[in-house]
């Protein structure tokens, strides 16, 4: 059984990371992890630094497309012009290919079309649900360049040879309401594989020091790849922040690149973005996690703070309320008063008790071993399948 996994980086954004972290719990032979951008040894770069640049410049145009001709409130993408990635693809001759965040130009939909392989796509966002745009509220009324991207993304969805995976029950029901003629092509493959020996319960007072952050006070932390994306919501966190900053028994850790520059807060501070091993350390010394996503499939920060044996408070934001029934707390967009109510009622008995739901839960649900065995069984499963 010879697989591709297709994905734009292996570590860039949480998507990426978490297709890597699902290629690495698979561990066989004849399976290969194609990218544009890399940074472990088992990843293959695509393209070479020329095709780097012109794929660069693809997406420079596809920008000026959707400026000009489809303005949407958050992140899209269109994927509509030749990469010739699928040449590469195709002179492996493999007998699936696991598709994952292929966006910023990395492969046009035309070339999906024309894949005669067994295809999985992973669902990582909402893109395959609507014309361009990776997640949305509301669907806006369409303009002949999303119409035609949504039309060469059905061309490819009912193709008989593609097939999907769900990491969670909100984005199963999402699709299957989009395109319930798929109903017994989709598979789920719950939550993603976290490295739970990285993101792990620490002795928070020895490294309150080393990062010198205060001892004897509740650490609240907010992170997000990028500050300034709306979706992420740093606007609510701020308000939180706003008001409760003045209280002494709360110190508040940001971290993410696009530096607020927030002034005039006590007890806060900011720290641009790290990497895994780096910011596990942060997860580690804090009490309380906040999630204020606007709308997400299933957010990585929350299952690290998690494994991490954080308190994790979040808006219902897609996969978010799923996971955090039992071992969290979960509230509307506009209930910002009733979390601010929840922080000041928190004492450290209740964060001992969620710390310790929330790592026996990521103990027993964000292993390798099950993304492995959910995955290959998928994968057997699919190339059974007739046509």
């Amino acid at each position: 059984m010879k697989i591709i996994f297709l994905s734009f980086s292996d570590y860039k954004g949480g998507a990426s990371t978490a297709a890597y972290s699902i290629f690495k719990a698979i561990k066989k032979k004849n399976i290969f992890f194609f990218t544009v951008y890399k940074k472990f040894k088992r990843s293959t770069e695509i393209y070479s630094i020329f095709k780097k640049i012109y794929i660069f410049n693809l997406r420079i145009l596809e920008k000026i497309l959707i400026f000009f001709f489809s303005k949407k409130r958050f992140h899209q993408s269109l994927n509509i012009f030749n990469t010739y990635t699928q040449q590469r693809i195709s002179k492996l001759s493999p007998d699936l290919i696991n598709i994952h965040w292929i966006n910023r130009s990395m492969i046009s939909l035309k070339e999906l079309i024309s894949i005669k392989q067994r295809i999985v796509v992973s669902l990582h966002d909402m893109w395959f649900l609507s014309s361009t745009e990776h997640y949305f509220i509301k669907k806006k009324k369409e303009n002949f360049l999303s119409k035609y991207c949504l039309e060469q993304k059905k061309n490819f969805l009912y193709k008989d040879n593609v097939y999907f995976i769900t990491h969670n029950n909100w984005m199963y029901n999402k699709f299957i309401k989009f395109y319930p003629k798929l109903k017994k092509k989709v598979f789920i493959s719950k939550f993603y594989p976290i490295d739970t020996n990285l993101f792990k319960p620490r002795n928070k007072k020895n490294l309150r020091i080393k990062h010198r952050i205060p001892i004897n006070k509740k650490i609240i932390l907010f992170s997000a790849q990028d500050i300034k994306d709306e979706r992420k919501g740093f606007k609510y966190f701020k308000q939180i922040l706003k008001i409760l900053s003045k209280d002494d028994k709360f110190y508040f850790i940001t971290i993410g690149k696009n530096n607020p520059k927030l002034k005039n807060f006590k007890n806060y501070k900011h720290i641009e973005f790290l990497e895994n091993k780096k910011i596990s350390e942060f997860y580690s010394l804090s009490d309380i996690y906040i999630c204020n996503s606007i709308i997400d499939n299933l957010p990585l920060t929350i299952l690290e703070a998690l494994s991490s044996g954080n308190l994790v408070i979040s808006f219902k934001n897609g996969g978010a309320e799923e996971l955090l029934k039992k071992i969290g707390y979960t509230f509307k967009v506009s209930e910002i008063h009733k979390i601010i109510r929840l922080l000041r009622k928190v004492n450290n008995n209740l964060i001992r008790k969620k710390s310790n739901l929330a790592r026996k839960f990521a103990l027993k649900n964000f292993s390798y071993k099950n993304s492995k065995n959910n995955y290959l069984k998928i994968f057997k499963k699919v190339l059974k399948e007739k046509n």
